[in-house]
């Protein structure tokens, strides 16, 4: 996805959409697609301070990639290790 609010504008609606239907807190469900689009970056062009840095030399797209591989990794265990329990201690549960 080219940027982030392009993200958000075609998967918020479809993951509300399907906690809805699958009987999960949309919320929650809206808010795990938060997490996964924002922590990660593929490529320069898909953020503007990933590109300011990449255009200035001080990172390679190689560089770009491999941090948001590892970013996608602890997204993976971010989610339902903190934010998932977090959400239902402030009454917000997954189901």
């Amino acid at each position: 996805m080219p940027n982030f609010s392009g993200f958000l504008t075609l998967a918020l609606p479809i993951a509300i959409s399907v906690g809805r239907e699958t009987g999960l807190n949309p919320l929650v469900c809206a808010l795990v697609v938060i997490i996964t689009g924002d922590a990660v970056v593929y490529y320069p062009a898909q953020s503007s301070s990933a590109l300011v840095i990449y255009e200035r030399g001080h990172v390679s797209a190689g560089e770009v990639l491999r941090f948001g591989l590892w970013m996608t990794l602890v997204g993976w265990i971010a989610i339902p290790f903190v934010a998932l329990p977090w959400w239902s201690f402030v009454g917000e549960p997954l189901r």
